[in-house]
């Protein structure tokens, strides 16, 4: 995987303690009051398993804030080599275009599936609850497969403004055929000092 790129994306998480020596994310229980957490509620799913080689479905939890991808691969992903793409994207509040926060093309997924899986690093530099299927490897074998606990904050950079974010994954086989698309859109407000 390449890890370059994915470690220009993941500070994104954090912000700068005032004397710019502590990091500390938004999502920490202990931040101080002054800065007010962003209240994100996913507002739809959309998710694309082509018909070929896969079935897929989302559910959202009811507290609209962590969401999980099953899919029912129907038939093997021949190739060695999937790479992802990712993108997020907001219309800001009161605006009627949405701008590219962030956009990461041709991601190693197999090299990804490979360090998650094995290295427990990597779920703690990732801060993240989410859990992988037993094993995903590549090729990608007949079965069922699972990523569930997905949260919002796990997604979406911790310094946000109001508005509505797009967040889009895309799954690519070797042969540039798109195989898996998701979307989640979300919308963001962030408290008053007053709530």
């Amino acid at each position: 995987m390449n890890f370059v790129r994915l470690s220009l994306f993941f500070p994104l998480f954090y912000i700068v303690n005032g004397n710019a020596t502590a990091h500390k994310s938004l999502w920490d229980e202990d931040v101080e009051d002054e800065v007010q957490k962003p209240i994100l509620r996913i507002h739809h799913i959309n998710i694309f398993g082509d018909s070929r080689y896969m079935k897929a479905l989302t559910y959202i939890d009811e507290t609209r804030t962590k969401f999980t991808i099953c899919v029912s691969l129907r038939e093997e992903m021949g190739s060695n080599f999937l790479t992802f793409n990712i993108k997020i994207r907001v219309r800001a509040t009161g605006r009627t275009n949405f701008a590219t926060l962030l956009q990461m093309r041709d991601l190693d997924l197999c090299g990804f599936f490979a360090e998650f899986s094995k290295n427990p690093m990597m779920k703690y530099f990732l801060q993240t609850d989410m859990q992988l299927s037993e094993f995903i490897a590549c090729p990608v074998r007949v079965g069922n497969y699972s990523l569930k606990n997905v949260s919002v904050k796990d997604i979406y950079p911790q310094v946000l403004q109001n508005g509505i974010y797009k967040f889009f994954v895309e799954v690519i086989e070797a042969t540039a055929e798109k195989v898996f698309a998701l979307q989640v859109t979300t919308d963001v407000r962030i408290p008053s000092a007053a709530e």
